[in-house]
């Protein structure tokens, strides 16, 4: 905008003429680049007219120079074709900077789009004034075909920067995220060794003593006459104690130990809890699990583990079942899990609303983690359960 107005003040200033045809660019692009600072500089009218609010600037940027441009061309006496060639290449550098946004906002796609509609417009101009094509004038038709040429490379430069940058930051935040999960399932092992490690002291020192206490109680109440009612009263209350401690402290190392699912990792805790199913009752199971699987958040492994518990004990009590099959894998980007059985099957219309062996609770889980749950089932011909989640695209983001 500075640089347009020095050119319209010192071109008034030598000539002494205001308008004519040859200066009318200058006008028109210092009226653009006010109305261009205007309008960017609007806060509100960006929140209001939102995704359009950019392409506008940008065709403003781009149609306004294009036609402002050829402007000299109405004058009867403007037949100099050198002259024509350095206005035209004098596009270049305006022409430039809205390119440039196009490619990096979005994509080679529309700076194609822009350099054939610059220079279709430019060539449908130039070709009336010219009137003929011969060795003379094919420079001057050429020019717009080369400057679309430097377009399309410049274009292209920029665009696959930004692809390549985009590409970098997505693989960067895949790399962070996989590393958040790897640090929270150290922390998660170093948790679970250390209560482990709690509870088989707890076991080895506490709940042997209170158990050599019990049975030291019972001897020395044997030992007691019956008619010492107060000491052996106060010997049963002492008894009594001891055998609370003792329940309380099992309680409390069964609940310090970790489950399987955090010592074993998910791929191997479903493994063994489909061969608990299989050895307390009398079907064979085929399973269809990996050795590993991907690092996934907590919450969706501990609902796949849930939902997997509870299918099997629902078959192992329930199902009558002789083949059962259990898959587990990433397919498509999903984490999908299905449970069959060839067991007696229910009718799902008929199935009490209070009774359905499980079916809403794991289902209230499913939707916890934007999970799928499907069941499929008619009598006499068993169940299945199928489960996906979305598993983050190679431990990343979708981005």
């Amino acid at each position: 905008m500075g640089y347009y107005a020095i050119l319209v003040i010192f071109t008034i200033f030598l000539s002494g003429q205001g308008i004519s045809n040859s200066r009318m660019p200058l006008y028109i692009n210092l009226v653009t680049n006010i109305g261009l600072l205007m309008y960017l500089s609007w806060s509100w009218l960006q929140r209001k007219i939102k995704s359009l609010y950019l392409p506008i600037a940008l065709l403003a940027a781009t149609i306004i120079p294009i036609f402002s441009n050829l402007f000299y061309l109405a004058e009867p006496v403007i037949k100099d074709l050198s002259l024509i060639i350095v206005r035209s290449w004098l596009l270049f550098p305006i022409l430039l900077v809205p390119l440039v946004l196009i490619a990096w906002q979005y994509g080679f796609r529309y700076v194609m789009a822009f350099t054939v509609v610059t220079a279709i417009v430019e060539l449908g101009v130039l070709y009336p004034v010219v009137g003929k094509i011969d060795f003379e004038t094919l420079p001057l038709l050429g020019l717009p075909m080369i400057r679309a040429f430097a377009f399309g490379t410049v274009g292209r430069i920029v665009a696959h920067l930004i692809a390549t940058q985009q590409a970098q930051s997505k693989a960067l935040l895949k790399a962070n995220y996989r590393l958040s999960l790897h640090a929270e399932t150290l922390e998660q092992l170093a948790v679970s060794r250390e209560r482990n490690r709690l509870a088989r002291e707890l076991h080895d020192t506490l709940a042997h003593t209170l158990s050599g206490q019990a049975v030291n109680l019972e001897a020395l109440k044997l030992m007691i006459p019956t008619e010492q009612t107060e000491i052996l009263g106060m010997l049963d209350q002492a008894l009594e104690n001891t055998r609370s401690g003792l329940h309380e402290t099992r309680r409390a190392l069964k609940d310090l130990r970790t489950l399987p699912l955090e010592d074993m990792g998910l791929a191997l805790a479903i493994r063994n809890l489909a061969k608990d199913a299989a050895s307390r009752a009398p079907f064979d199971i085929r399973l269809d699990v990996p050795d590993t699987l991907p690092e996934l958040p907590p919450d969706v492994e501990q609902c796949v583990f849930r939902i997997a518990q509870e299918s099997l004990e629902n078959i192992v009590r329930h199902a009558n079942a002789n083949r059962v099959k259990l898959r587990l894998g990433i397919e498509t980007n999903r984490l999908q899990m299905e449970i069959s059985d060839d067991g007696v099957g229910v009718d799902l219309d008929e199935l009490d609303l209070h009774d359905k062996l499980g079916l809403q609770g794991m289902r209230e889980r499913a939707a916890e983690i934007q999970g799928k749950f499907d069941v499929f089932s008619q009598p006499g011909q068993g169940m299945t359960i199928r489960f996906s989640v979305e598993a983050p695209d190679d431990q990343g983001i979708d981005l």
